[in-house]
């Protein structure tokens, strides 16, 4: 059979564990679709382009690699947002937009889509991927494809790939062999000299911390994080970008850190430590609660993905995925783990008439769930209230781009990714008022979540900030969405006793449900009241 650029696509995908995409068709990107589903790579559609996105992007974040792919202009344009926010928490999603021939384009006729020029959407996501490539050449469209792939790989970084309506089924030079597996830079003698300060630091230390955060999740080193976790036996923290990657009811997690949003003793924990051994976390407002993270930097060692930080002292071409492998073979020549139970907690709810907080929805929600479910948490105080909330797998948010919206797309992604866990998002109304129809999309696609909306009547987020008719949006009976889907079963909730037989119902189905919690209008959890306090003095 001859190369064409749909074929040696999905080979590559194939190779990288991705069996499928999302997107939306339209007339610039139909042939490419059609060969592409000819060829068993199907793509999801959603009810918007940027839904699609967003769940390529959730599936990216669990399975290492997704794909959105989008008719040019109308459609390429409207992912810039979701590709914004998959740069900005370094996942590699490759977007793969559709364009007018490249016959097409003599004489720069004025074709539909068009803005300015046919280079308009390239120049726009030239700023928004980290490699991009138009196929318009035959003998170069095989490497161009590895190319883009690659980068995206190395870095972490979204990537864009357009290809020409009248290159579908043209034969392409192919390439022999798979793509090379990713390889950092590494100087083995800093390697081995970093790792021999940072055993002498962890030997002379009683109060020794780790956490984690997103390049952990990206680099996949579930397995050698947890085995140091319990080969040091010590407290474990994650940061929001990275809720879930230590199974939160194990008895070493302090779960997350945040700055002065997180509970007291989490933050006691993560700021007393000496040292604390940080494994791939970004530093931002968000992740580190507005900045008002106490950190003692000369107390902090920090593996990036490029080098690793012990105290004031950097070690270049030292990345996190090299260094936690080699700490941890060093550690286990000196170490044994404790022999001894760990006793995993429990929780349970309260059958009361009490109101609704967000704190009960909480606590509800802790009791109900377990390892069947992944966790997705909306931009506001369903992610700062999640703090509160331990992940008992997965747990995905735009923690620092903060995205509104993507909740409900993401859990086409994820379900997915992880057909093994059933998503549970936990959104508000003004993000659900976003992208609530998704919802449908997810069940079309066989994935049926468990969507739980804290009502608070609009933005609740910015009321504690500053207040105003701008908050406010247009009241919904969502759990009544789901008589327009015909499937699915919805549930109003006031009280504690409400939500905890609502949820109980909902784990036992086999189908979606949308659980409407109605929350105090302007009653925050206590989490997002620390947030807001500091952010408030920027607004």
């Amino acid at each position: 059979m001859k190369t064409t650029i749909a074929s040696h696509l999905v080979r590559r995908l194939r190779e990288l564990d991705v069996q499928e995409g999302f997107g939306i068709v339209g007339d610039f990107i139909l042939k490419l679709f059609g060969r592409i589903d000819e060829l068993g790579f199907p793509i999801h559609v959603t009810a918007d382009e940027q839904g699609a996105a967003f769940a390529a992007d959730a599936y990216a974040r669990l399975r290492g690699f997704g794909v959105v792919a989008v008719t040019y202009g109308v459609g390429g344009l409207k992912i810039a947002n979701a590709t914004a926010g998959a740069w900005a928490e370094q996942v590699p999603l490759l977007v793969l937009s559709g364009a007018p021939g490249m016959k097409e384009r003599e004489n720069d006729p004025m074709l539909h889509h068009k803005v300015k020029t046919f280079e308009t959407q390239l120049d726009v996501f030239r700023d928004l991927t980290i490699a991009q490539a138009v196929l318009s050449e035959p003998a170069t469209a095989a490497r161009e494809i590895d190319r883009v792939i690659q980068a995206c790989i190395a870095t972490q970084r979204p990537g864009y790939i357009e290809v020409p309506r009248d290159m579908v089924n043209v034969e392409i030079d192919g390439v022999d062999g798979p793509l090379p597996p990713f390889m950092p830079m590494i100087d083995k003698a800093r390697l081995d000299e970093a790792v021999r300060q940072v055993v002498g630091r962890i030997e002379a230390s009683t109060n020794c911390v780790l956490a984690a955060g997103a390049m952990a999740v990206r680099r996949r080193l579930h397995d050698p994080f947890r085995e140091l976790c319990e080969l040091l036996d010590c407290p474990v923290a994650t940061t929001s970008l990275a809720k879930g990657f230590f199974p939160e009811r194990h008895p070493l997690s302090r779960g997350v850190y945040m700055g002065a949003v997180s509970p007291e003793e989490t933050v006691r924990v993560v700021e007393g430590a000496d040292p604390l051994l940080a494994f791939g976390a970004l530093y931002t407002d968000l992740t580190m609660g507005g900045f008002t993270a106490k950190l003692d930097r000369t107390r902090i060692i920090h593996a990036t993905d490029t080098r690793l930080h012990i105290g004031l002292a950097t070690y270049e071409d030292v990345p996190l995925q090299a260094f936690l492998p080699a700490l941890l073979q060093a550690l286990r020549v000196r170490r044994t783990v404790p022999d001894r139970r760990h006793e995993f907690r429990t929780f349970a709810c309260e059958l009361t008439d009490s109101p609704l907080t967000v704190e009960i929805v909480v606590d509800c929600l802790e009791a109900a769930l377990d390892e069947r479910h992944g966790l997705i948490f909306e931009p506001g105080d369903s992610l700062f209230a999640s703090v509160e909330l331990s992940a008992p797998s997965w747990g995905l948010a735009s923690g620092y781009y903060a995205t509104m919206g993507n909740g409900l797309p993401a859990a086409l992604g994820a379900g997915k990714a992880d057909p093994t866990r059933r998503p549970v998002v936990l959104t508000g109304d003004g993000a659900f008022l976003m992208t609530g129809l998704e919802l449908a999309a997810a069940h079309y696609h066989g994935i049926e979540p468990i969507v739980v909306i804290l009502d608070n009547d609009g933005y609740g987020t910015q009321r504690p900030m500053l207040d105003g008719p701008f908050n406010d949006i247009p009241s919904l009976r969502t759990e009544r969405l789901t008589e327009v889907i015909g499937a699915g079963t919805g549930y109003l909730c006031m009280t504690q006793a409400e939500l905890h037989r609502a949820l109980e119902a909902a784990v036992a189905s086999a189908q979606f449900s949308i659980i409407r919690a109605r929350v105090p209008k302007r009653q925050p959890s206590a989490a997002l009241a620390r947030l807001t306090a500091a952010l408030a003095r920027n607004v």
